[in-house]
């Protein structure tokens, strides 16, 4: 990467660590009504210390810490909830906090330690998993496209499929979280998928075994005189693999570069700190973010100078799988005057989540902020409005929608994405 980045989730996650411990009547009052409770439905137990010091700890961070203020008493009703939801066969600590942070918000959430310490991998590149990019469209579990090389695209399954089951057990209405968290397992297991696909009037079931899924972020190629690079995710190592590409572009085309087509259609996003980097590589100077916590901005973020690729036009893809990370991208570019979008309407999710170690080993996962990119321009829950629109069937060619990007620059992609074009 160019630059050092203090960025808005590393700022917040050092701070989390440096949290005082708050001896805060409020709080104190929501732990004592916790315990009791606890004692009423579990009864003693050797666990009851560390399960009440485990919800303590996530109270205090909560109240600190959350994007808005929150009622201590209406989250201990929450978690107490949850608590007596003794149908569900998870522990009373999971119990508690799922029910907790599913009032909050349907992007905060509770991980326990195994589960946090997958997660925490899998934002290095690399995890043990079936291998989709998926996410919750209305209460169903989308695949948004297999991994490349993984179990999942070997097994069949297809961008587009709706997860229904795994082993028999309904996925639809659970928070992406909590169904990632039921999809993990350990290496070599092996689950049962029931897959409803469009076209098929009855259920697929798949046998799929999980594995490790090596997760390159970043695919790109030269297109004519075109730098094509597509971002499926943002995680640690994405602005270096967006370097690495353009790069290695630029050795490619010589002189002949003329444009780039940044590719960001069924992104769901990922880290923060990667988009402003990757948003940092393609402008000389200008607004990247600006995060706000409880009416306050907490972070702002601005370019380094220095163009990577000094000024050539720039097509950025998008569509209604677009979210969080790559709309930042996306709209700090087009804010700045520095690309056009071209495709759908992006998803709309303009909040940070923020991750906090807990005592027990496990992790919250928390929303601690809204974005505003570049110009002060507003996503959440309205999404990005391309400059120029355009509709993916998900029936043609693939190169098709790239081909009808690159007409808009006065570039010269390849002669077959150019004739893919044509063909619709």
């Amino acid at each position: 990467m160019r630059k050092l980045l203090i960025t808005a989730n590393l700022l917040a996650l050092l701070t989390a660590c440096a949290l005082p411990f708050v001896s805060d009547e409020a709080v104190t009052n929501a732990v004592d009504r916790y315990e009791a409770a606890y004692l009423n439905v579990i009864g003693p137990s050797d666990t009851l210390n560390r399960d009440v010091d485990t919800l303590e700890d996530a109270l205090i961070t909560i109240n600190a810490r959350y994007v808005d203020e929150v009622n201590l008493d209406d989250l201990v009703d929450e978690a107490i909830r949850g608590l007596r939801n003794t149908s569900d066969s998870t522990p009373p600590t999971t119990r508690a906090l799922n029910a907790l942070l599913a009032s909050l918000d349907k992007f905060s959430g509770y991980m326990p330690p195994e589960t946090y310490s997958r997660y925490q991998q899998s934002l290095d590149g690399d995890f043990i998993g079936f291998g989709v990019r998926i996410e919750m469209r209305d209460d169903e579990l989308t695949v948004l496209s297999p991994i490349a090389g993984s179990a999942a695209e070997e097994a069949g399954i297809l961008s587009g499929d709706v997860i229904t089951h795994q082993d028999g057990d309904p996925l639809s209405g659970l928070s992406l979280h909590d169904a990632v968290s039921k999809l993990r397992g350990p290496e070599g297991s092996s689950s049962v998928l029931t897959i409803q696909r469009d076209g098929e009037d009855t259920p697929l079931k798949l046998t799929v075994t999980r594995r490790r899924v090596e997760l390159h972020s970043v695919e790109y190629k030269a297109d004519g005189d075109i730098g094509y690079i597509r971002i499926l995710s943002f995680n640690r190592k994405t602005g270096d693999e967006v370097e690495d590409a353009l790069k290695a572009i630029n050795r490619d085309l010589g002189g002949r570069f003329c444009g780039v087509i940044l590719d960001l259609r069924n992104n769901p996003g990922g880290l923060v700190s990667s988009a402003i980097d990757v948003a940092d590589q393609f402008l000389d100077q200008g607004h990247i973010l600006k995060a706000m916590n409880r009416g306050n901005s907490f972070t702002e973020e601005r370019a380094a100078r220095g163009d990577s690729v000094h000024g050539l036009p720039m097509i950025i893809m998008i569509n209604q799988g677009s979210a969080s990370a790559a709309e930042i991208v996306a709209g700090a570019l087009q804010s700045n005057g520095r690309a056009r979008l071209f495709g759908e309407k992006s998803y709309g999710k303009g909040s940070m989540q923020t991750l906090f170690d807990l005592e027990n080993g496990g992790g919250l996962r928390l929303t601690t902020g809204r974005f505003t990119v570049g110009r002060d321009l507003s996503f959440n829950h309205i999404g990005l409005t391309p400059d120029i629109r355009d509709a993916d069937t998900g029936q043609e060619q693939l190169l098709a929608p790239i081909g009808r990007a690159s007409r808009t620059m006065m570039c010269n992609p390849s002669l077959e994405t150019a004739a893919a074009a044509h063909a619709q």
